[in-house]
């Protein structure tokens, strides 16, 4: 019995001093491992900030006044060009029904940030083509500037002042364009995945051979935003 017990005592020694050395190892390991949370807004498609360096976003939106398909990439940290392709059943935003084709190429530069607010400098100039008894071929695009504010790791909200302006040649030729003002947003479905929402409204000034035109022209899209690096 007296020599089970002396026998015993260093085991139970030994295994209590295995267990105090193992502890911080064990320790540290979980405190070094990277946890899975939520997903973070590192790159905008919408927003006031860009894609990122070297990221390539693709979207996708549809609503009024059409569908188009976007790929911007990522220049630098501020800056991203890209390609945007457009079919339209409305012109220029109006409530005109003519169908449409616009081919552009889009611009975005960061131009301030603070915190979780970003502001940015978007331009999308390109060549439009319109069905309108005859071909209405004519330049431009808008102009503007968003402020992005997220308001947490998957959502951001923004404001926007845009100038839509169309420079047309043919079947009238003349000038189209107004100011809008809105807002929109991106949801962050994970950390590659976006639902983005535009909104534009203002009026739209249509100068054409002496004649004039006003009415609301308005811009409601949804769509789908991929980062795919």
């Amino acid at each position: 019995m007296g020599k089970a017990i002396n026998g015993f005592a260093p085991a139970v020694v030994a295994a209590a001093v295995a267990v105090l050395f193992s502890s911080p190892a064990r320790a540290q390991i979980e405190t070094t491992m990277t946890p899975i949370g939520e997903p973070t807004a590192a790159w905008s498609a919408t927003a006031g900030r860009t894609a990122g360096d070297g990221n390539s976003v693709l979207q996708a939106e549809a609503g009024w006044p059409g569908i188009g398909f976007t790929w911007l990439k990522g220049m630098n940290e501020r800056t991203d060009l890209g390609v945007h392709v457009g079919f339209n059943y409305g012109f220029e935003g109006t409530a005109n029904r003519v169908t449409g084709f616009n081919l552009a190429v889009p611009f975005r530069r960061t131009i301030a940030d603070s915190g979780d607010t970003s502001f940015a400098f978007e331009a999308q100039p390109g060549l439009s083509i319109y069905s309108n008894q005859g071909a209405m071929v004519g330049v431009g695009g808008p102009i503007g500037v968003v402020a992005g504010f997220q308001v947490s790791p998957q959502l951001t909200l923004d404001l926007a002042a845009d100038l839509p302006v169309l420079i047309t040649f043919s079947n009238p030729a003349g000038v189209v364009f107004g100011p809008q003002f809105g807002g929109g947003g991106e949801y962050f479905i994970d950390r590659n995945l976006a639902v983005t929402a535009r909104i534009r409204v203002g009026p739209s000034f249509a100068l054409s051979s002496g004649n004039t035109d006003t009415q609301t022209g308005f811009t409601t899209l949804i769509g789908l935003a991929y980062n795919a690096h």
